[in-house]
Formats: structure tokens, C-alpha cells, sequence
């Protein structure tokens, strides 16, 4: 799923309806054309990344779908996939709204999914056909290339990818599953460490050493590369979380 983050002065006296539109016929043009649903979701994730919409916030369907030029069709998917993510809750018969942070689970999440990617790698290492390893390499041939164009939205499209065909060459259904269902809810928080100085190009670092490793069948050293490699993903939420007004935090130690 794509996560965008704007550089949100960058827009802030831009119509944001006519920046939605703009981006979909650069997208045309480009041959990357993006769905209503992910123009909306993605628009959604960055307005509550930057504190546009706080926790708590309402989401209007017909207010969205008016902003945004579309009907409520796909506003009503973009929703029920942000919910899916856990960025938005929809209490019983009312109104969605954004989710407030929920900083113990998160990080017991990162920590699950650390483990379970470097899990992946490892069977990958061991398991990947020739065919996926030409995959894979055409992957990161085209993520040093956007990241050389400074492409962000292609780049972070590119990174998940990348960790799906990891996931594909473990060859285990259940894993690819288990990994893919949280990877999901996270995705949004682990697009926000691209925006962190010198990430991207550490994120690309580590990608190249893992196909490497993984092409070379070296299944220890794939492990402990993904487990640190998503870990590291996890330690970039804090600077999110210290960024964020102290409302937003809820914690529970029941």
C-alpha cells in the first residue's frame, strides 16, 4: 500500500483540489496512473502525518468527496482502508476518525515485524528460484533509479515492493500471510522514516545488501540484516512521537 508524505508548506496555499488533480494527470502522463481510492487514502495519511487532521478529527464522507472531486464510493474505500491500518476508527454508528497513537502497541508491533521479516529473509536465502532473483534485482535497479531521480512516491512504492517479493520467495504461505496483514497496518508509519534525513539512502544501502545477501543463500546473515533493517524503522517512529502534541499519545498500561 503507498503511504505519500507532502512537504506540507510546500501546498499550504495551493487549493488542495487542484493539487489532487494536478498530481492524477502527472501520474496519466507518466503512465502511473493512481486509483480515486489511493489519491484520497494517500492524501488522508499525509493530512494526519502532519497534523492537519488531529487525532480525534472527524472525517466527513460527503466533505472529503467534495474536496477531492469524487464520489463517496471511493472516499467510503480509502476509509476502510485506513481503518484497516489503524490510522482511523469508525465507533458504532457514527462519524470516522483519526486514530489516536497508541505509542505501546506500536512499538510491540515494530517488534513483531522485525522478527517476522527476518524470518522471511532467512527462508528467502534459502528457498528463492532463479526467475525471483532476477526479480528482485530488477526491483532494486529501479529503486536506485528513483532514488536518484528523487522520485519519493515511486521510491517508497518500490521499497514495498521489494519486501513483498522477500516475503513471495519464503515459498510459505502462512508467513507471507502473518507478514503481510501487520505490514499493512504499519506501512503509513514506516513510509514517515523516509522523510528522515540520509534514510532513504541507508534504506536503499540495506536493500542492496540484502538481495545480495539472499542471492548469495547466506540465511544467518540475511535474518540478522531484515531484523535490523525493520528494527531501525521502528526507532524512527520516536521522532515521530516526539514531534506529535502530548494529546495525541494514549497509552494503557491495564
Amino acid at each position: 500500500m503507498l503511504s505519500e508524505l507532502p512537504d506540507v508548506t510546500a501546498v499550504q496555499n495551493v487549493s488542495r483540489g487542484e493539487q489532487v488533480r494536478g498530481r492524477v494527470r502527472t501520474r496519466v502522463q507518466e503512465g502511473k496512473k493512481l486509483t480515486q481510492c489511493e489519491i484520497v487514502r494517500g492524501a488522508l495519511e499525509k493530512d494526519i502525518f502532519a497534523g492537519v487532521l488531529a487525532p480525534g478529527s472527524q472525517l466527513d464522507e460527503e466533505e472529503i468527496a467534495r474536496r477531492f472531486s469524487v464520489s463517496r464510493t471511493p472516499v467510503r474505500e480509502a476509509l476502510l482502508q485506513l481503518i484497516e491500518t489503524g490510522l482511523v476508527e469508525k465507533p458504532s454508528r457514527q462519524r470516522a476518525v483519526v486514530a489516536p497513537l497508541d505509542v505501546r502497541r506500536l512499538i510491540q508491533m515494530f517488534e513483531t515485524l522485525s522478527e517476522l521479516e527476518a524470518v522471511c529473509a532467512r527462508f528467502a536465502a534459502r528457498r528463492i528460484t532463479d526467475p525471483e532473483k532476477l526479480s528482485l534485482d530488477a526491483i532494486q535497479r529501479a529503486s536506485d533509479a528513483a532514488l536518484l531521480a528523487n522520485d519519493q512516491d515511486e521510491y517508497g512504492r518500490l521499497g514495498i515492493k521489494f519486501h513483498v517479493a522477500v516475503w513471495r520467495a519464503t515459498h510459505n504461505d502462512v508467513l507471507f500471510e502473518t507478514t503481510r496483514n501487520l505490514a499493512i497496518r504499519l506501512n503509513p508509519y514506516r513510509m514517515f522514516q523516509l522523510r528522515s534525513k540520509g534514510r532513504p539512502e541507508a534504506n536503499n544501502d540495506d536493500h542492496k545488501a540484502l538481495l545480495a545477501l539472499i542471492q548469495a543463500g547466506d540465511a544467518d546473515g540475511a535474518y540478522a540484516l531484515m531484523r535490523g533493517h525493520v528494527s531501525m524503522q521502528g526507532d524512527v517512529l520516536a521522532d515521530f512521537i516526539s514531534c506529535v502534541p502530548k494529546v495525541v499519545l494514549h497509552v494503557e498500561y491495564t
